[in-house]
């Protein structure tokens, strides 16, 4: 994909690319570098743009639409999870840029949406001739998920809380 001001202007906003928005030379080398990666894709309303379980080679970032983020419970139902705009400036899919990863919900487009698609392999390549790139991309991925970890964390201990309280008829 060629190099915009939009698409650089939107990749600084992003958490996972927000140690680049001070606008010196060599940020905007790197922001221009990731935008050659980067691939367009069109989701009508209703598509699924990745599906839990399936094996993820990619980052999405969500350029115009709304999507909806879902999970299956257990018996393999689906319920959402949130529904996030573009104005948001999501991204979705972010371990796929450290290893390819089993996707841990589905993420449907609620209505029509652009995706800007980022491909792990490629950004991998990019940063070994980058790696600052690398370190700071990687250190807000690992960011996100030690939070996620604390929150799965502070959740299973409600839930051994509760299931103890149950069993101990409280």
């Amino acid at each position: 994909m060629e190099y915009s001001d939009e698409i650089i202007e939107k990749l600084t906003k992003l958490e996972i690319f927000s140690d680049f928005t001070e606008k010196n030379e060599e940020n905007i080398r790197i922001l221009k570098a990731i935008c050659q990666l980067l691939e367009i894709q069109e989701f009508e309303k209703g598509a699924t743009i990745i599906k839990e379980g399936d094996m993820g080679d990619a980052l999405f970032i969500l350029y115009e639409g709304t999507v909806q983020v879902r999970r299956n419970t257990p018996s393999h139902e689906q319920f959402a999870v949130v529904n996030l705009n573009a104005s948001y400036n999501v991204f979705f899919g972010e371990v796929a840029l450290i290893d390819k990863d089993t996707r841990s919900a589905s993420v449907i487009a609620i209505e029509n949406c652009r995706t800007l698609r980022l491909d792990g392999d490629k950004f991998k390549k990019l940063c070994d001739k980058e790696p600052f790139l690398g370190y700071r991309a990687i250190y807000r991925i690992a960011q996100r998920l030690a939070v996620s970890l604390r929150r799965s964390n502070k959740d299973m201990l409600i839930l051994y809380e509760a299931l103890l309280d149950e069993v101990n008829g409280a």
